[in-house]
């Protein structure tokens, strides 16, 4: 079984608590000491990337004197305010945050496909499946919560 480095190394680190917890949920990986398929080890690495991404926006915040970082994220906003605008309408406000995480995901995930030695989790279907029914859900909870139970 071939996989990439950096999933050798997840799967090194984590395969027996991962398998563990697996099993208790009543599922046998096909390969119990690497349960960890590549497109779930390239989705963490893009949310260790996002996360570093956000705390080094965070630390360097400021109103008089804003980072590179600050920049490219205010620029993030502005598009992804722009596009929700524009799509959504005068509400679109509620739903920046989730807009922009998930279209940076994306985009980081996509991005990710580029550098040699890795690869898109975005390439094996189940990952853009998982956004979008995450987003059918969130539609949905927010849906509820503005105008109740029909």
């Amino acid at each position: 079984m071939h996989q990439l480095l950096i999933t050798e190394w997840f799967n090194r680190v984590f395969a027996g608590p991962v398998d563990g917890v697996l099993r208790m949920l009543g599922i046998h990986p096909v390969h119990p000491e690497a349960p960890i398929p590549d497109h779930v080890a390239m989705q963490l690495v893009v949310v260790m990337i996002l996360t570093a991404f956000f705390v080094v926006v965070r630390m360097g915040l400021s109103v008089e004197s804003p980072s590179g970082p600050q920049h490219l994220m205010e620029g993030i906003q502005d598009f992804t305010a722009n596009l929700g605008r524009d799509l959504i309408g005068h509400h679109y406000h509620e739903y920046l945050p989730y807009l922009m995480v998930l279209g940076m995901f994306i985009l980081v995930a996509n991005l990710l496909g580029l550098i040699p030695g890795l690869e898109s989790p975005t390439g094996k279907t189940v990952v853009p499946l998982g956004c979008a029914v995450a987003t059918w859900v969130y539609y949905h909870i927010q849906g509820l919560k503005k105008n109740g139970p029909i």
